[in-house]
């Protein structure tokens, strides 16, 4: 007897669940929060990523199938002027930076003597002072001055006739987008001639899907308008966008065309199984009321303490309804049998056998939050809801929708024989067990791959742009970014003096190849002080009266008046004196200085070249006391430390739990080793397929590795619990337990093997490392426990007899 109406109740109840739980948070596509926050190398490469301009920059390579710059320059301006008449950006090119460039070079020429460290002089100023040099570089500025070359070029004749300036403006080549490029008529073009570039920053995030699709329209269509326009005229124009809004956009479309597939097939597969496997068909259907309403319930829960939640936990929605369907399974394969049964008795059975099943897989999930990345605590607090949910409503709920149950039918269930036969196999299914997990034992070498792109998936259009676009323009990847911050521009001026000196001394040793820091071209008090002395010294009067002549040698066949090189001429002077200046606030975009978005100040970036004897680990000690640091490959390095310790950790602590709880329940160490033992043979047997199948532990793999434990050791408790509640392997009701257990476990594999088959590199990852736990603990409770429990139960009834006689 069923009772329909408080079964309509609770249908609603669960659809209203789920909608309030959906409407009140708002899903999270952004990867990037699922680092983990309490390392500081993490948390500086965080804190960058959120300030660095180029985290959230978009970039256009601009090729045609030709050499003609001039058609180039065209189809980039064309491009400028629909990204900035879009109102997407915040900034276009580098056209507004780069009209800076001109008052920076006469700042320079005007500062030269607080520019120069006494080693600079030396080894750069010093060649460029012999007589047939100053000769040459007269010649060619003269020659210049009735060329294109020469405009604009006239002005610094007279104050830095040896150019020294270009020494000083030449260390600003790391600020460039590209190393691999030059400059023409205002744009960057490739080494080739046949790229530009084009840059932007937008003024939403990278993350927000909603401007990233507008600006992927706007791109599509400006390729489109350049095609028609050039088309005709046999130049094929391609765009090529990169940028981290690409990445976002194909994680949202790939996890959302995942969450549809996982939901949708493992809710199908779910319920093609149920209907097969009971009395009455449609009374399997029903197993998974429990799963969705834990799911409804954790939802509605989980948004009364979090304003948000990851679409990634959302696409592990299905394999959490696979996960807790099983005491929903239990309860109605003991209500639906061939003779009357009321629903508190099968309540009754199942939690006698099943209690500590869930507790042990609500522990498994909750460690999770132990992990330090906020997406597995997300999925761990959330999967532990939807199981404590589950469990309530089939030990609350259900027993009242079904309050008794008339006898069903003798229909065959040739499923129930499968898995007789299977529990059944005795020693010879033990042997084969034991010899696949002697063999896999060899191979049981965990290969670690710990890579942001593990937790990260893109198309195969964006890849090929990205490989394009290293292959052109070079691979920002290798640059190191420094992070400061500060009260005023002085206290960065004095804070860039003393990087700017250990950043030398690292040149020197051939830690850096090479660094910009802003004060080399404004110098703070101490840095200007230093150089101004270095300066004159080595300015002495021989020196002077050398170059002096030179000038007005060379510079008289030439052409140029006596006094033409005076302004330079009084940087020499003894007497000379210049006090520091404070860079001008509109100077801040062009050196990596911007205000502070979170607090008070300001903030700015130091782009460094790692040299022949980098060492980041010393690198991050010497500089990261007063600084942020990102170095790519020293974060992945660090991520997969962090990665390796907390999986080893996690491991450690719920194995651990696991034996006590087992041993505080059953009181018996040779039980608790038998419970344990089908997921022994789990671990070695799937770190030895995963080995063989060429799929490294990454970063889900490892996490969720630890859940095989958790879920995995619930089937071994249950046929434990059912051996030691009704004795005989032949028991009805131990049929029950098992038929209970392989659907649970086929039921879970159904889940995660739907996710095997995800785009998404995360959930296929969690699909196929759960998958194997699962099946291969499933495999070891069936193979290995049956002869194993027959044997322990036989020797005690036989010490028993024994003690009687």
């Amino acid at each position: 007897m069923i009772n329909y109406r408080l079964l309509a109740i609770v249908s609603f109840l669960i659809i209203g669940c789920a909608a309030l739980g959906l409407l009140r948070l708002d899903i999270d596509t952004d990867v990037v929060h699922s680092l983990p926050a309490g390392d500081k190398v993490i948390t500086d490469a965080l804190d960058i990523f959120e300030h660095h301009p180029i985290q959230d920059q978009v970039a256009v390579d601009i090729m045609i199938n030709g050499d003609d710059p001039d058609i180039l320059v065209a189809c980039g301006t064309f491009l400028k002027q629909k990204m900035q008449a879009s109102g997407l950006f915040a900034r276009v090119g580098t056209d507004a930076v780069s009209k800076l460039i001109p008052g920076l070079a006469v700042h320079v020429a005007r500062s030269l003597p607080l520019l120069f460290s006494k080693e600079e002089l030396a080894r750069d100023v010093a060649p460029l002072l012999e007589k047939n040099r100053i000769k040459k570089r007269l010649q060619t500025l003269y020659a210049d001055l009735s060329s294109l070359g020469g405009i604009g070029q006239a002005k610094f004749i007279g104050s830095d006739p040896l150019g020294l300036k270009n020494l000083v403006l030449a260390k600003m080549a790391l600020l460039a987008p590209s190393l691999n490029a030059r400059f023409y008529r205002g744009s960057l073009l490739s080494a080739d001639g046949r790229h530009l570039l084009v840059t932007a920053r937008p003024l939403a995030a990278s993350t927000n899907t909603a401007s990233a699709r507008r600006i992927s329209k706007l791109i599509a269509e400006s390729a489109r308008q350049l095609a028609e326009q050039y088309g005709p005229k046999g130049v094929h124009v391609t765009l090529t966008p990169v940028g981290a809004y690409r990445a976002a956009l194909d994680n949202e479309r790939i996890i959302r065309h995942d969450v549809r597939l996982a939901l949708v097939l493992s809710t199908a597969g779910i319920a093609l199984l149920l209907l097969f496997s009971f009395p009455r068909p449609l009374m399997g259907l029903l197993s998974l009321v429990p799963a969705l309403a834990g799911l409804a319930a954790a939802l509605f829960v989980y948004s009364l303490f979090h304003s948000s939640i990851s679409i990634m936990v959302l696409g592990f929605g299905g394999a959490i309804i696979s996960i807790t369907v099983d005491h929903g399974i239990a309860y109605l394969l003991f209500l639906d049998r061939p003779c009357e049964t009321r629903g508190k008795d099968a309540s009754h059975e199942v939690r006698a056998i099943g209690i500590m099943a869930v507790i042990t897989t609500i522990g498994a999930f909750l460690i999770l939050g132990l992990s330090g990345f906020p997406i597995f605590t997300e999925l761990g607090q959330f999967a532990a809801l939807g199981t404590l949910f589950s469990f309530l409503f089939v030990h609350s709920v259900f027993p009242r929708i079904f309050p008794t149950m008339p006898p069903g039918s003798n229909r065959a269930l040739p499923l129930r024989g499968v898995v007789n036969a299977l529990y059944n196999t005795g020693k010879p299914g033990a042997a084969a067990a034991a010899l696949l997990a002697f063999v896999l034992f060899f191979f049981a070498k965990p290969t670690f791959h710990v890579s942001l792109s593990s937790m990260n998936t893109v198309s195969a259009a964006t890849l090929k742009a990205e490989a394009l676009f290293t292959r052109v323009w070079g691979n920002l990847g290798k640059r190191v970014f420094l992070m400061s911050s500060a009260g005023s521009i002085a206290a960065i001026q004095h804070h860039d003096d003393r990087v700017l000196a250990k950043i030398e001394h690292d040149i020197r040793k051939n830690i850096l190849t090479a660094a910009f820091v802003p004060s080399m071209i404004f110098p703070g008090r101490e840095r200007g002080e230093q150089n101004l002395a270095a300066w004159h010294e080595f300015w002495n009067s021989r020196r002077v009266a050398g170059v002096k002549k030179a000038l007005f040698t060379a510079g008289t066949k030439l052409g140029f008046t006596p006094d033409a090189f005076a302004d330079f001429c009084s940087l020499l002077s003894p007497s000379f004196k210049a006090p520091p200046l404070a860079i001008p606030a509109k100077y801040y975009p062009l050196l990596g200085i911007a205000k502070n978005t979170k607090n008070s100040g300001l903030i700015q970036f130091i782009t460094i070249l790692p040299g022949k004897n980098y060492d980041a680990s010393d690198f991050f000690v010497r500089y990261g006391r007063n600084d942020k640091i990102f170095d790519a490959a020293f974060f992945t390095k660090r991520l997969a430390d962090i990665l390796f310790s907390t999986f080893t950790t996690m491991l450690v602590i719920i194995a651990a739990g696991l034996v006590l709880l087992l041993l505080f329940f059953y009181l018996n160490l040779y039980l608790t080793f038998l419970t344990l033992l089908p997921v022994i043979f789990a671990y070695i047997c799937t770190l030895g397929t995963l080995k063989l199948i060429g799929h490294p532990l990454d970063i889900p793999a490892l996490m969720l590795s630890v859940i095989i434990l958790g879920m995995g050791i619930d089937y071994a408790i249950f046929c434990v619990r059912a051996h030691q509640r009704y004795r005989d392997i032949a028991h009805p009701s131990y049929a029950l337990v098992r038929v209970g257990v392989f659907l649970a476990g086929v039921s879970t594999l159904i889940g995660f093997g739907v996710l095997c088959f995800a785009d998404h590199s995360l959930l296929q990852s969690i699909g196929i490392t759960s998958f194997l736990g699962i099946a291969y603990s499933l495999l070891g409770t069936f193979l290995l426990l049956p002869p194993l429990l027959d044997l322990y139960f036989r020797e005690g009834r036989k010490n028993k007899a024994n003690k009687k006689d």
